[in-house]
């Protein structure tokens, strides 16, 4: 018999089949999405880098004496900004260096830029730890002739 056929549907099941269906394409495109490499190399110096990994440090001088700040930095990231070997007589006579500090390396971290406005409660502590900030970054900085000497 070759007659006609007839299909019921219900739009219920219709309504279920096709969100499963969207979601299942949904749940795919996530997959690849996360799991496909984006070319992102942090162990070399790629095309995208900014810096060359590792730690850099610049000196202030304070009473006299040297203090490092230290600026860590991934292929295409700040990762810190810290002080290091601050003396206790430094403290005391420059009070404002530490909490300057501390201030400024979460936005420079927040920002990923060292370029940025010193505060007008401490313009002078600021602009000194930035300019020491600026030339870490300098040494970690790629420029073609270093990638080029590789």
């Amino acid at each position: 018999m070759a007659g006609t056929r007839i299909f019921v549907l219900q739009l219920k099941d219709v309504i279920k089949t096709t969100l499963f269906a969207v979601l299942g394409l949904v749940l795919v495109l996530l997959l690849v999405y996360l799991f496909v490499p984006r070319g992102k190399d942090t162990e070399s110096a790629g095309s995208g880098a900014l810096y060359i990994p590792g730690t850099y440090t610049a000196e202030i001088m304070l009473n006299e004496s040297p203090v490092a700040v230290n600026v860590t930095v991934s292929a295409d990231e700040i990762l810190t900004v810290r002080m290091m070997s601050l003396e206790e007589t430094q403290a005391v006579f420059y009070p404002l260096v530490q909490p300057v500090m501390d201030t400024l390396a979460k936005e420079i971290v927040k920002y990923q830029t060292a370029d940025l406005t010193p505060s007008s409660e401490y313009p002078v502590t600021g602009e000194i730890i930035l300019d020491a900030v600026r030339t870490a970054l300098d040494k970690a900085r790629i420029d073609a002739g270093k990638v080029a000497a590789k």
